[in-house]
């Protein structure tokens, strides 16, 4: 199994277009390849016939399989910070992960979930009941906290198979797949994440694209 980890995003750049690029990292965080896409720019009928399925059809089957395409070198899997990217994985052998863009609780235990979190709250809540404290914070919490805890919707897309992972401190989306496999890949991202932080190379494409926009 490649222990590289790549990297993939989509820049809208107003008057260009879109512009799409992956970048491979090593365990240590240093780049070992990288590719960006020339930009595109849907047309007034384009964005009329595809409707809110333009945007998952151009970044994940246009965009990312163009960068997926290019890459040469093994990677453990592609993160991306947009699930408008996630089609590709219909194309793709590789697992594509998505990468949440807020942090967990600090401190939270990875084996922990949120239901033993849901289930000591729960109690909690029928002990201050019993001194005529309603704890209806508890349930406004406890649903926003399932909210961001789930897969954006990407229309035209089925996300609900991606299975929610604590890694330190980031949440990640994996796909569905055999639950051995999904461990593995799991364990092997948690090593990952203790030398990169899984949000911050998204931030170096952005960068990048925008100085190649501009040297252009």
């Amino acid at each position: 199994m490649s222990e590289n980890l790549g990297f993939l995003t989509v820049i809208d750049q107003t008057f260009t277009g879109l512009t799409g690029g992956l970048l491979v990292l090593n365990r240590a965080g240093r780049p070992l390849e990288f590719h960006c896409t020339v930009p595109l720019l849907p047309d007034k009928i384009q964005q009329i016939l595809y409707g809110d399925t333009l945007q998952p059809f151009l970044y994940g089957e246009r965009i990312a399989q163009t960068l997926l395409q290019r890459s040469k070198l093994p990677v453990l899997s592609i993160f991306t910070d947009l699930v408008a990217v996630l089609p590709v994985q219909s194309t793709v052998s590789v697992p594509i992960i998505y990468v949440f863009g807020g942090l967990t609780k600090p401190g939270t235990d990875d084996s922990s979930d949120s239901a033993s979190v849901r289930e000591i709250s729960e109690e909690l809540n029928e002990s201050l009941k019993g001194f005529g404290i309603a704890n209806a914070d508890y349930r406004t919490r406890s649903s926003e906290a399932n909210e961001m805890s789930l897969i954006p919707r990407v229309p035209g897309f089925d996300t609900e198979n991606w299975q929610v992972v604590p890694i330190g401190n980031r949440l990640i989306g994996v796909p569905d797949t055999e639950t051995a496999t999904r461990e593995e890949l799991a364990t092997a991202i948690k090593g990952a994440a203790r030398t990169i932080d899984l949000l911050e190379p998204f931030t170096r494409i952005r960068r990048a694209l925008d100085e190649a926009g501009n040297a252009a």
